[in-house]
């Protein structure tokens, strides 16, 4: 008995000095997150709209974002499981310093000027159209006189990027807008209110979502922490955290076995951003068996998304619609998409190789939808597994591949935390070189050379991390 209290005694000092240490680089990160917060605030007005692409220190933001996405996916899940696995007793603490620090930095940016971003501008337009009553898809922003408009609207209007294209942001979205213009008209802070409000949201749900997983509350510090998440909700106040509440929803319920109002739920999500749709199979699996709650889960589905569909439809799908601009043409930042339309201009002409390679790509989307759902889930932690992979496949996928897009997946790697998906957030950020590149006419550098400078680390780690899978 003696020994053995002497040998409690120094595994208590050894796990309280573990416990100090977690403590202090808790504090060592959050404090770096909420000074790069406050770094990049302070170098933002050089990217002030009116100043000349040339001028701009594009690279140096790209490093920093680099640098901090880095940190992120080498230091953050590591430290996570270090602290879970000697299971120290300050995980309140530890818990309240991640959301301080994550808020802190948020706030932060609203003093910060748009880096390199003018979505934002087509927001507080389309949430100035739907506060006024009108159907934001009936026409495209070009169509309006700016000589019509006050100042702050025509500012608005003469900055909005491809003005030419009616609204791709379904219903939900517009709601969103619309919420923002109500606040103040015109305005990006309210907008970034709005952002804040559904960003807080999304960490709430998660939480729900992990202690339904049996996982600690420190894994959201994966989603909370992430700093291209936070640089481009905040910085770039890009409108992809509004679907995110829905989805979650969607399969929180779904989980505690709510099918009919979890795809309730999803049809929201859906009429904020197509995509979700690839949930649909994994939501409505549980229902398989029973016919009269499937039969309601798709009715319900099928109203909720013809009534959100109908102002789209009713201003008409031609070459005008964003959304057919989008699905026909968009292409941006993939490496992969260019090789299978690469494959496809030798099998069925270059004409037609574009249609048939994003035929492909969804085919591939649609195939791992159907395959995650092929048996049931049976816990909430095996619900968000399979439902990350859908959205990793996505995104991976996707012709166009912007940074912001990471949002989608953000949340899920608290349940699939890979290096081959956390490293997205450091190599997502080469995009903006583009920038660069393009002001000097070389933009064929940034498609032959750093686009895949970018991508090959992430399918190699993927590579990594679907091998070891396999073989645990």
């Amino acid at each position: 008995m003696e020994k053995s209290g002497q040998g409690a005694e120094p595994r208590a000092r050894s796990l309280s000095a573990f416990d100090t240490r977690a403590r202090l680089l808790w504090l060592a990160g959050g404090g770096a997150l909420v000074f790069a917060a406050g770094l990049l605030t302070w170098a933002s007005p050089y990217f002030d709209y009116d100043i000349d692409l040339t001028r701009k220190p594009v690279l140096a933001i790209v490093a920093g974002l680099i640098g901090t996405g880095l940190v992120y996916a080498i230091w953050l899940p590591q430290h996570i499981a270090r602290v879970l696995d000697r299971q120290t007793p300050s995980t309140a603490i530890a818990f309240g310093i991640i959301v301080l620090a994550g808020l802190l930095a948020r706030i932060i940016l609203f003093a910060s000027e748009p880096v390199l971003e003018d979505d934002f501008y087509r927001y507080l337009w389309d949430g100035a159209v739907t506060s006024s009553g009108s159907n934001p898809y009936a026409l495209a922003p070009s169509d309006v006189d700016p000589a019509t408009r006050s100042p702050q609207a025509a500012l608005v209007l003469d900055r909005i990027g491809h003005a030419d294209l009616r609204t791709i942001y379904p219903p939900i979205a517009q709601l969103a807008f619309a919420a923002a213009h109500q606040i103040e008209p015109w305005s990006l802070t309210a907008w970034r209110s709005v952002v804040l409000v559904l960003d807080v949201t999304i960490l709430g749900l998660l939480l729900l979502l992990l202690k339904d997983a049996a996982r600690s509350p420190l894994w959201a510090a994966l989603y909370w922490w992430n700093p291209l998440v936070i640089f481009s909700l905040f910085n770039g106040a890009h409108m992809d955290v509004v679907v995110l509440p829905p989805v979650l929803i969607a399969l929180l319920l779904a989980s505690r076995g709510r099918t009919v109002m979890a795809t309730a739920a999803l049809a929201v999500a859906i009429s904020a951003k197509i995509w979700p749709v690839l949930l649909l199979p994994l939501i409505l699996r549980p229902a398989l068996h029973a016919p009269k709650r499937l039969l309601a889960a798709a009715g319900m589905m099928l109203g909720l998304i013809a009534l959100q569909a109908w102002p789209i439809l009713a201003a008409g799908m031609d070459e005008t619609s964003g959304f057919v601009a989008y699905a026909q043409t968009w292409q941006r930042n993939s490496a992969l998409f260019p090789l299978i339309e690469q494959a496809a201009s030798a099998i069925v002409g270059a004409q037609a190789a574009g249609s048939v390679s994003r035929a492909v790509l969804a085919m591939i989307c649609g195939v791992m939808a159907l395959a995650v759902a092929w048996s049931p889930f049976a816990t909430t932690q095996q619900l968000m597994i399979r439902s990350a992979l859908v959205v990793a496949t996505l995104l991976l996928a996707a012709p166009a591949q912007y940074p912001w897009y990471l949002v989608w997946l953000a949340p899920f790697l608290a349940f699939l935390p890979t290096a081959g998906l956390l490293v997205l957030t450091a190599t997502l950020p080469l995009y903006y070189t583009a920038f660069y590149f393009a002001a000097r006419q070389q933009i064929d550098i940034y498609n032959n050379l750093v686009v895949w400078t970018g991508w090959l680390p992430v399918w190699a780690l993927l590579a990594r991390d679907l091998w070891r899978s396999r073989t645990n």
